[in-house]
């Protein structure tokens, strides 16, 4: 221990068990006021978030040519799973940075004076490595995710129903064939303007087929609506969106927590906890809870896991990186 700082750990020694527990009870109660503050304006943006999250999927629906919707099959979903949730979450993980902050001024009251100083840059470092997960989730893990699973539907058959078999027909009888009635052929069908997108100029009223959803899309109050579409396959995904709220933020949550592993190894190697040539050892044990966790993370398919595996054990080699660079020997003291 270097003989200029005996007060610092000798304080920390005297502590009593209640004074510990004094100390965690206030870090825990910044926490919760600062999650307070980050839910109320989560709260106060509920719906914008909700749409932003939606957005993915809806553009992997138009982009496999399967009309643009979600639904609800509980009257409960839009308030309790959907925007209570969603808020919820988002205030979490707003507020992340901020309860990594207090854990760590916790953990500091034991530590040297350079010790402390990374927590100038932990905050920071973290709020960045949520910002780059939540990215990394948005704009290129959903959207494969999406795109692998809504595309399935579209390998399943058409399948006519046919005539009725031998056994229905003499349960239910044969359809009734109606005898149609002699009149003059009406030639004058109605034509409807075929386009691929919908039109940049809308009035109300205005009625289209869009070629490219093979649906009939109209003007109702001001919105584009679709009335009907063709229903080309046997399998219809009909996303729910309480379940896609939670399979997001699961999704979501798992991989802001698992980008900070970089700020755990630098807070480690700056306190000299754990040697950085020990950790290297590991590489293989590494890289096996880094498949365990995109596994976990990711559903049933192969390639969005190798998507979250190549990044996050990235950061495990970048981590290893930042604990080598701030890494001292605790044996050898600054003062030394």
């Amino acid at each position: 221990m270097p003989l200029d700082q005996p007060d610092e750990h000798q304080a920390f020694g005297e502590m009593s068990i209640g004074d510990h527990l004094e100390e965690l009870r206030k870090r825990i109660l910044y926490a919760l006021i600062g999650t307070g503050v980050a839910a109320i304006l989560t709260f106060a943006f509920g719906f914008q978030l909700i749409a932003w999250i939606a957005r993915p999927l809806l553009q992997a629906q138009e982009a496999l040519g399967y009309p643009p919707a979600v639904y609800a099959f509980d009257p409960t979903v839009g308030f309790t799973s959907v925007y209570l949730r969603v808020s919820l979450i988002a205030a979490a993980i707003l507020a992340s940075p901020w309860i990594l902050y207090q854990l760590w001024r916790f953990i500091a009251v034991g530590l040297y004076a350079h010790e402390k100083r990374v927590v100038h840059i932990l905050a920071p470092f973290s709020a960045v490595m949520t910002l780059l997960g939540v990215a990394f989730t948005y704009y290129i893990l959903l959207p494969i995710c999406l795109v692998f699973f809504i595309g399935w539907a579209g390998y399943y058959p058409e399948v006519e129903p046919g005539d009725r078999g031998l056994m229905l027909s003499l349960i239910y009888g044969r359809p009734a064939i109606e005898t149609p009635v002699e009149s003059e052929p009406d030639t004058s069908a109605l034509q409807l303007p075929v386009l691929q997108n919908d039109p940049e100029t809308l009035s109300e009223g205005m009625v289209w087929l869009d070629a490219r959803l093979g649906a009939l899309r109209a003007v109702i109050d001001g919105e584009v609506h679709t009335l009907m579409a063709r229903q080309p396959r046997m399998l219809q995904p009909m996303p729910e969106l309480g379940q896609f709220i939670g399979f997001a933020a699961f999704m979501g949550l798992g991989i802001v927590a698992a980008f900070q592993l970089p700020v755990i190894m630098l807070v480690v190697g700056w306190s000299g906890l754990i040697d950085p040539a020990w950790v290297r050892g590991f590489r293989r044990h590494a890289l096996l809870a880094v498949l365990a966790t995109s596994a976990i993370l990711t559903p049933s398919d192969l390639l969005s896991m190798v998507v979250l595996a190549l990044p996050l054990y990235t950061l495990f080699e970048f981590g290893l990186l930042l604990m080598a660079w701030v890494y001292r020997d605790p044996s050898f003291p600054e003062d030394a």
